[in-house]
């Protein structure tokens, strides 16, 4: 398991572990005046912050890994990460905590210009937190089915689902990310900070059942699967795999399933 497991699991997945949505934990962590400034300044840090540092790597490329990415990885660690989770595993947390809201995306308004409602604040009620905040006001309160129907159309349409802190390891959020999401862009096409940590899974491939069609390889943000020329058949690479399971979607002959991290070999301490 994963550090956060480790340390909020209590035994278990960490994002299994309902207290850590809970109002408590909140309120340990963080409280509704930094919530609010965090949050309004959150879009307006969203534009400039990751190019800017993008822009330093490019001039100091060694120095920036030594020093600045494990400094702003220890920061987002503490305040806001996500991680990784598969639909099922998603399935089990709105069926399990106590409220649900749909709210824009802040990451789109940022890379597309517009408003797109692919967010859920899970656990916590935070409208009461945030209702005078821009960006963060149009909040729908929407039913456990309603939102299992929703992370379900948006794995088809190609989008990873992650658990999000605002305080570790108060979590307050599942986004659904694809290219356009700022955390991936921080982390895979930027490289500038762990933002987003891989599932507790990996994915494996049936050498017997997988055709070569390589619908899964389109299917992968993280160029985790690869094509074996010699063989005609995919596998994944277990160092990109993310372990977010949207791969399964494609795969018209089910050769496609998770396991365990810890189960697969090499795959262990990669996260």
């Amino acid at each position: 398991m994963c550090e956060f497991c480790t340390r909020h699991g209590e035994g278990k997945k960490w994002y299994e572990n309902m207290e850590n949505y809970s109002k408590e934990v909140f309120s340990r962590v963080n409280s509704k005046d930094n919530l609010k400034k965090y949050l309004r300044g959150f879009r307006k840090r969203l534009s400039f912050l990751p190019y800017t540092a993008y822009r330093v790597k490019k001039l100091f490329p060694g120095l920036y890994d030594s020093l600045v990415y494990p400094r702003v990885t220890s920061h987002l660690k503490k305040t806001h990460f996500g991680q990784v989770v598969p639909l099922e595993d998603a399935f089990n947390i709105v069926e399990r905590v106590h409220s649900i809201v749909r709210l824009p995306c802040v990451c789109r308004k940022v890379t597309r210009g517009k408003e797109y409602r692919y967010c859920l604040g899970v656990g916590m009620d935070l409208r009461e937190y945030v209702q005078d905040v821009p960006d963060f006001q149009n909040f729908d309160l929407i039913s456990r089915e309603k939102a299992k129907k929703l992370l379900n159309y948006l794995e088809g349409e190609g989008m990873v689902h992650s658990i999000w802190t605002f305080g570790t390891p108060f979590i307050g959020a599942i986004c659904n990310c694809d290219r356009d999401c700022m955390a991936y862009n921080v982390q895979v096409k930027f490289d500038i900070a762990k933002a987003m940590w891989k599932g507790e899974y990996v994915a494996q491939i049936d050498p017997f059942l997988c055709n070569g069609c390589r619908q899964c390889m389109k299917q992968c943000i993280f160029q985790g699967v690869e094509y074996d020329m010699r063989e005609e058949k995919c596998r994944v690479n277990i160092q990109k795999c993310y372990g977010c399971g949207i791969c399964r979607k494609v795969c018209k002959k089910e050769a496609l399933n998770l396991q365990d991290r810890y189960q697969v070999m090499g795959s262990q301490a990669v996260w």
